[in-house]
């Protein structure tokens, strides 16, 4: 009679967990058609850079074939703490650059600050935060151009992984963001703010101004959008706006980012709901309960599969799928491990650079 209680709970709760990202997803299936119009947003792109001397020209070099008017783009760089050519990487591309150097208060919050201060003293609607190793595409800024038209006072894009096939941990890292953008854009389609993701968000100048950027911790995204929260601010997802990135090329690397993460909190954890899930179906077997496991398995395999076909199947993302067990399990742990010790400082993740 325990075990078939617990099993019961178990249950409930992993069938909560499916509902939480099938009806999102089911509901970012019907998209809003947006009339085209003429930009009248003007937009500043911050850029933090530590040590991105490899990776920034590529970054700037999406920038510069953007599909919007360029009077109304302004390209800003806050070389933070550098002792490499970012700077210099950041002239020859005519990128303005803001050198900071500060060995006391480090990190990308304080880098934010920084260059916040600083472009908002001239004029700008929009401020766009990429980081230094990620490439928007052309169209992203006329979609959030849209996005703001429409009353948005914070955005955020659609954040994808481009380093698929580098490993299970690269393949695991992009079927997870195809994952999250489909339940982003359901729950913004369903009224309910989105969180922030670090790179690819977007604030209106008056925002700024009226809640300064004060985030200076781990997981400075998450910091800044709880105070978005508590104000009442709700951000909005721009799917028609995308920014891709690299995953960590490795299963230890990309443990040492979730690291970082985890100071945003255990909810949305995917490796974690995996977990519950097959300790659920195992125990609820066990107990004689058939049909409702079976769904639940059959529901997240979808859900799975659908990010995956997002992604793209090839012969060998097939056998990286075949490690990604592993990966997910170290995944898991990382964030267990954050109930007893949070990391209070930040560090720079390695990452395959780009020329």
């Amino acid at each position: 009679m325990v075990a078939a209680a617990v099993a019961l709970a178990c249950l409930v709760l992993a069938t909560v967990a499916c509902l939480g990202y099938l009806v999102p997803t089911l509901a970012s299936l019907r998209r809003r058609r947006e009339s085209p119009r003429e930009p009248t947003h003007a937009f500043t792109i911050l850029i933090p850079a530590h040590n991105e001397e490899l990776s920034l020209p590529a970054t700037l070099r999406s920038l510069a074939v953007l599909d919007y008017p360029p009077e109304l783009v302004r390209v800003c760089v806050v070389a933070d703490n550098c002792t490499d050519g970012t700077a210099r990487v950041a002239f020859e591309a005519g990128a303005k650059c803001l050198a900071r150097h500060d060995v006391a208060n480090r990190g990308k919050g304080h880098a934010l600050a920084f260059g916040l201060d600083r472009v908002l003293r001239d004029a700008t609607g929009v401020v766009l935060i990429l980081d230094a190793d990620c490439e928007l595409t052309p169209g992203a800024l006329r979609a959030l151009d849209l996005t703001f038209a429409a009353g948005a006072e914070a955005a955020q894009t659609v954040v994808r992984s481009r380093n698929a096939d580098d490993g299970s941990a690269g393949f695991v890292a992009a079927v997870g963001a195809a994952f999250d953008a489909g339940t982003a854009a359901g729950w913004d389609a369903l009224g309910f703010a989105l969180p922030l993701r670090g790179t690819g968000m977007a604030f209106r100048r008056d925002l700024l101004e009226r809640i300064p950027w004060d985030a200076f911790g781990a997981v400075e995204d998450a910091e800044y959008g709880v105070r978005l929260k508590h104000a009442g601010v709700r951000v909005r997802y721009c799917a028609g706006a995308e920014v891709a990135c690299e995953a960590p090329p490795s299963v230890s690397e990309l443990c040492q980012q979730r690291r970082r993460w985890r100071g945003a909190g255990l909810r949305a954890s995917k490796p974690l709901v995996l977990a519950h899930l097959t300790l659920t179906v195992g125990v609820s077997v066990a107990c004689g309960f058939r049909l409702w496991p079976v769904a639940l398995v059959v529901a997240f395999a979808l859900l799975y599969l659908r990010a995956m076909c997002a992604v793209g199947i090839t012969r060998k993302r097939f056998g990286l799928l075949l490690g990604s067990p592993v990966v997910v399990s170290r995944l898991g742990w990382v964030t267990l491990a954050g109930l007893v010790r949070r990391g209070a400082s930040w560090d720079r993740t390695s990452r395959a650079r780009r020329a």
